[in-house]
């Protein structure tokens, strides 16, 4: 049996998941403020709808901290995702 491993700060997966990476590879920084990651994650999001028909049409995101977790559901509809 073999395996690999490797650390990274985020991770992308689904049908877009490729598009969303560039995104990360590209603009991710430590200790960005919650703001900024929110933002990036909408961007990554967005990149992986427009570039795969698979990935959806609105931004659905969540914000995970060590004392509660917040669901955001229609974030960006379609209408607004590429403005």
């Amino acid at each position: 049996m073999s395996f690999s491993y490797s650390y990274l700060p985020f991770a992308t997966m689904g049908s877009g998941s490729l598009h969303a990476m560039t995104i990360f590879e590209a603009k991710y920084k430590d200790n960005m403020t919650r703001e900024e990651a929110v933002n990036l994650c909408i961007e990554a999001i967005s990149a992986g709808i427009y570039h795969d028909l698979g990935s959806g049409s609105h931004v659905d995101y969540c914000v995970i901290t060590k004392d509660k977790s917040e669901m955001f559901r229609n974030a960006v509809t379609n209408d607004k995702l590429h403005d």
